[in-house]
């Protein structure tokens, strides 16, 4: 008796710590590999397939900040690659601003904690690429560009709310 009892707080012991790791998922599950290296072409070429699956994005400058830092990250709805308006204002202001120096510029992508780390990797490479693109259709060279992704391994904010993965699905601009 006392053998099945202790066989049976294993049991549910395990089941307990096996369910702590789970996570709602982003995106599909099947199909999608780790992103590729960063990095574009003269021309704009390599960035990657254009945007993901959703549209829009949020609030461009996020958590009510100045142009300053917030002026050079832009948000993203949950499983999307998407450009919107506002997030090309946000890249044009940017591009004026990179045009009157010439250094390299890096596109971080990032991803909320939802999702496969592949599935966040892949994602987080389409908004960096879809960043870099704009900004090249904005006259920025394209071999200043670097572009990589985070995927989810780099939060902004540690929180497991709608909140938390908002101010996550981001791709920001970094000077080299």
């Amino acid at each position: 008796m006392k053998r099945l009892a202790t066989l049976f707080v294993t049991v549910l012991f395990l089941g307990v710590l096996a369910g702590c790791g789970a996570v709602p998922k982003e995106g599909p599950e099947g199909g999608v590999g780790a992103a590729g290296s960063g990095g574009v072409g003269a021309d704009g070429s390599g960035l990657g397939r254009p945007g993901g699956y959703g549209s829009n994005l949020d609030d461009p400058n996020g958590m009510g900040g100045s142009r300053g830092d917030m002026g050079r990250i832009v948000h993203f709805d949950f499983n999307s690659a998407m450009l919107s308006a506002e997030a090309e204002q946000v890249l044009a202001y940017n591009a004026k601003m990179l045009s009157k120096s010439s250094g390299p510029i890096q596109i971080e992508g990032h991803c909320d904690e939802r999702g496969t780390r592949e599935y966040n990797l892949a994602l987080g490479q389409q908004r960096a690429d879809a960043a870099a693109r704009f900004l090249v259709s904005q006259g920025i060279q394209a071999n200043r560009i670097r572009t990589v992704s985070y995927g989810k391994e780099r939060p902004v904010i540690k929180g497991h709310d709608e909140t938390s993965w908002r101010q996550n699905r981001r791709a920001e601009l970094v000077s080299r």
